[in-house]
């Protein structure tokens, strides 16, 4: 097989598709807490972009899980390009803890979360409802631990109001920790709380000299949701926002997807990182000539099919190499 270097990156938007859609997705859940992990706070958010932006400025490539490589091993796939030109790509094993396919399943969902508010926003007013849970007197630990049960109290508490009043149920959520460790939830609904009314949040802010203010703030308050989480176990940290624009709300709350613990920390079995009813919207599904190289004949399928196949890196060269060996085919591999 002849090797080549291609600088050119025409033809990767087929490329780039096929992974972040998750042409073959296999979910291999957590099973392990990570006590050790710390949680980098954000000064502020880009709201249109997939890169996280703060006063490190840290982006998505910069993330400490960022690799080249699937530790699931899964498939690969060719594509065609064109003519008799194909690219190979690995598939994405949609597991978080994948130091490559992590950052791939984020972006599917980011995508998800953005697009799905879009359609729901044009015959739906959305509400933006964060949850904490409690946490003076109970560890990290236990928080954890506890918080998918509260939190499917929580929201079924809310569906079930919602079904009883005729308003429309449908939400994503994503979950991450705050830097104390604790769960913390933010939720785009179209479900409206039943009492909301302007009114005051208490805070304890931390002043120029170090000491502790207390201060209060106005704020959208709804006795119903104060209720229901204390009720479901989570505590009585809320926040309430209507949603004036859905493309910044979603960005805004798809960004968490991009936080390094999502990828770094190991959560308990059944975590929903990010969760959604099940008529949230979906993404539709990409139309693709791509096949799958699991046997021995897809891989001589390939080698029929094309004169060059491209590929990302020198890894996926000899893989490549290993399987259509003797031919004729042009290897390119691209550089970065």
């Amino acid at each position: 097989m002849l090797r080549s270097i291609d600088n050119s990156r025409k033809g990767d938007r087929d490329f780039s598709e096929i992974v972040r859609r998750g042409i073959l997705n296999r979910e291999h859940e957590p099973q392990k807490i990570d006590e050790s992990a710390s949680i980098d706070e954000w000064s502020f958010l880009d709201l249109f972009s997939t890169s996280q932006t703060s006063s490190l400025k840290t982006t998505v490539s910069d993330l400490t899980c960022a690799s080249p490589n699937c530790i699931n091993n899964a498939p690969f796939f060719a594509f065609k390009k064109h003519d008799m030109a194909y690219g190979v790509v690995q598939g994405c094993c949609n597991s978080w803890n994948c130091p490559r396919c992590g950052i791939s399943r984020a972006k599917h969902e980011y995508g998800r979360i953005v697009e799905g508010c879009r359609t729901l926003s044009e015959q739906n007013e959305l509400w933006f409802i964060t949850i904490t849970c409690r946490g003076k007197e109970m560890s990290r630990v236990d928080a954890i631990n506890g918080y998918l049960e509260w939190t499917n109290k929580l929201l079924t508490c809310w569906r079930t109001h919602a079904t009883r009043h005729h308003q429309k149920w449908c939400y994503a959520a994503v979950t991450e920790h705050q830097k104390r460790g604790h769960p913390h939830s933010h939720i785009l609904t179209t479900w409206q709380p039943p009492d909301v009314q302007e009114g005051l949040r208490s805070n304890w802010i931390t002043a120029a000299d170090g000491s502790k203010v207390h201060e209060e703030t106005k704020a959208i308050r709804s006795n119903y949701v104060h209720e229901s989480c204390v009720r479901a176990g989570l505590g009585s940290q809320y926040d309430i926002s209507r949603v004036k624009s859905s493309e910044a709300a979603s960005r805004y709350v798809a960004k968490y997807l991009f936080k390094n613990t999502i990828f770094t920390e190991r959560w308990p079995r059944g975590w929903k990182r990010v969760r959604y009813s099940q008529n949230f919207p979906k993404l539709s599904d990409m139309k693709t000539d791509a096949f799958v190289l699991m046997t021995r004949e897809d891989w001589q399928k390939l080698g029929k099919l094309a004169s060059v196949i491209s590929v990302e890196d020198y890894v996926v060269g000899e893989i490549v190499s290993h399987h259509i060996p003797n031919t004729n085919v042009i290897l390119r591999e691209k550089t970065k």
